[in-house]
């Protein structure tokens, strides 16, 4: 299993996964929702959330709020981390789970995976599919940088193979534990706390579903989840104590390049930033194509403005912050500027929630009432 290979086209029925407009895990997570007949556009390109909580030199990022532990108002897709104390038993697991709920996400490392080697040792989840009879690796995320180019990539697996790839090390990188922490969605542990076994993966919890499925069935259809998640980016959730979103959120990553532009502390923060920038790509895409049709002319308006003046504020700072780790890690000094283009950037987070909000106004979320999802 070595090498890159193209990813299939979308099965009937499904929507492709765009793995160059998500992370590895909203990418996993994608391709587990197409599986279970819940359409990935409307969850992941309907929400755009960014909350931050800093201490020092350290800071939590979470992305995707929307829970994924079946307790939310918004869709079903209940995750629960599961674990096995060897590969055997973990490859049986992640085959029998593949097989039952038709995906499951491995949480796997870079190092240990044979279709990424050179990448840079770091947690990275993908998913296996089964269909037509047919196990598979699917890992649809891509990526550049200079270490090189990476994904998309899907091969046949079995148990045994599939076992070494659910090796879970705990990351040693405090950005890389939160972001794992908070993968679920919310800011606790939940089903998403990390096990004491060295073999982790993540798949749907039991509950009534079709016949032959272990897992529930998604809830509501692809225009009405969308109307959900619109909602919830025209008024988020609140995270709780120290936790900052919009504006805020982006000023505090914006003072931590300022403070600590000069440091490993870059670093972390660049992934969030690239994260950051490929979730509005994606909502823009969705404004522009199933909200258009969902709401009108105004969505497709809405993201014209997000295309015009947002997007290319969001790929200049990231290209920035790129090349100044790069020259960090080559024992120089980064150019300034990254904080204030992020500074910039802030003003647009809030006037994005105000946009949609005109945008929502005449159609009140499913209910009646804007959803918490929580």
């Amino acid at each position: 299993m070595s090498g890159r290979r193209a990813v299939d086209a979308a099965p009937e029925g499904r929507t492709a996964v765009r793995g160059d407009l998500l992370s590895c895990y909203t990418a996993a997570v994608a391709v587990l929702a197409e599986a279970r007949g819940l359409s990935h556009r409307a969850v992941l390109g309907g929400q755009v959330f960014l909350g931050v909580r800093r201490d020092g030199a350290r800071c939590e990022v979470v992305h995707q709020h929307t829970p994924l532990t079946g307790d939310g108002e918004t869709f079903a897709l209940p995750l629960v981390r599961r674990g096995a104390a060897d590969a055997g038993e973990a490859g049986r697991a992640v085959e029998a789970a593949a097989r039952r709920d038709g995906a499951v996400i491995v949480t796997g490392s870079t190092d240990r995976l044979p279709w990424l080697a050179g990448a840079a040792p770091a947690p990275h989840w993908f998913a296996v599919t089964h269909r037509d009879g047919r196990t598979a690796v699917e890992d649809v995320f891509t990526w550049s940088d200079d270490r090189g180019d990476f994904g998309p990539y899907r091969a046949p697996a079995d148990a045994h193979t599939l076992g070494p790839l659910a090796a879970a090390p705990p990351p040693p990188d405090p950005a890389h534990r939160t972001r794992e922490r908070l993968a679920l969605g919310g800011t606790g542990a939940g089903a998403a706390a990390r096990l004491g076994l060295p073999y982790q993966w993540l798949e749907l919890s039991a509950a009534d579903g079709p016949p032959g499925t272990g897992g529930p069935a998604p809830s509501g259809d692809a225009a009405d989840v969308l109307r959900r998640m619109l909602h919830r980016t025209a008024a988020p959730p609140d995270p709780g104590p120290g936790w900052l979103t919009g504006r805020a959120a982006v000023e505090a990553l914006a003072d931590l390049l300022a403070e600590a532009g000069r440091t490993p502390e870059v670093l972390a923060v660049q992934s969030d930033l690239w994260v950051a920038a490929r979730g509005r790509a994606l909502f823009r895409q969705v404004l522009a194509a199933e909200a258009a049709a969902l709401l009108g002319p105004a969505a497709a308006g809405l993201g014209d403005w997000l295309e015009g003046r947002v997007l290319p504020l969001w790929s200049g700072v990231v290209r920035a912050v790129q090349y100044n780790a790069l020259r960090i890690r080559r024992g120089h000094a980064p150019q300034h500027g990254m904080a204030r283009e992020l500074r910039r950037l802030g003003a647009f987070e809030d006037e994005l929630r105000d946009r949609l909000r005109d945008v929502l106004a005449p159609v009140a979320p499913a209910g009646g009432r804007t959803t918490s999802g929580r």
